[in-house]
This record gives structure tokens, sequence and C-alpha cells, in this order.
């Protein structure tokens, strides 16, 4: 796995934020991104780059995780779709290829990598969906950009 560490601005994002059980992010970030892009997309913004899911705090049981698109601003929200932003500063980065399924072992990998090179990881992290499996069937070629914010 190949990682990039750089410094990013920050982006502003529009989407849900929730504290949900584990087995419900794939269910979660399905549901969020159909809401979000009809909601976004309504209000005049333009997306900037691909769906996110950002990870806070988790559990053994639950995660605190937002989902949704970075935007060129926020010109409206609702009591359920809220501005959030992907924090600017040192990050690490690296591309997963493959299914969803996967994504866990692959951030094992990401972190320990990260942690060999001695960086301190902070929250949130997130995950970029870089292929939209509704044009892409092959879900081997799914590709995943894991972002990793830097002490």
């Amino acid at each position: 796995m190949d990682i990039d560490i750089r410094e990013i601005k920050p982006r502003p994002v529009i989407g849900i934020r929730k504290t949900i059980a584990n087995t419900d992010i794939g269910d979660f970030i399905k549901s969020t991104f159909e809401s979000v892009g009809p909601f976004f997309a309504s209000k005049g913004m333009e997306m900037t780059g691909p769906p996110v899911a950002m990870y806070f705090e988790t559990t053994e049981t639950t995660v605190d995780i937002a989902a949704g698109a970075p935007v060129t601003s926020v010109t409206a929200t609702t009591e359920e779709i809220t501005e959030l932003e992907l924090p600017g500063g040192r990050i690490a980065s690296a591309i997963y290829t493959g299914s969803y399924e996967g994504i866990p072992s692959a951030w094992d990998e990401f972190m320990k990598q990260i942690a060999a090179q001695g960086e301190s990881p902070v929250e949130p992290c997130w995950e970029e969906y870089l292929t939209d499996p509704s044009q892409e069937p092959d879900s081997s070629k799914w590709q995943t950009l894991m972002v990793q914010p830097l002490k």
C-alpha cells in the first residue's frame, strides 16, 4: 500500500451525522447519499469531489459517522442535513481497490504503516468513494481513498 503524506485545505461538506451500530454503516452511507444528493442539487450546491464518509468516535458496537458530499459552499441545511467539514492540515492517504467488505482490513494495514512512520492520527478520518458502483458493477475494481489526518 502506497501512503501519501501531504498538506490539504479544509473543504465544506453537506451531509448527515449520526451515531449508529457498526453493523449499519453500509446501509447508513447508502441511504444518506440517496437523500443528500437530491437535496444539495436542488439548492444549487455543486459537488467538488467524490462522496465521503467521515468517522469520528468508535466503540466496539457503535460509530459516530457522517456521510455526504464535498461542495463549493453550503447554501442550505435542514435539521438532519447539516454543514460539515473535511479538516485541513497534514494527512496520510492511500487508495484501496476492492469491495467495501475489504475496507476494514485495508484500514488496519494503513494504520500500521502510519504508526511505523512515527505519525500520530487525529479524528476524524474519512473515506472518499472514487468509484460509483452504479457505473462499475465489478466490485474488485472499486477504489476508495482512505484519509487519516495527522498531528
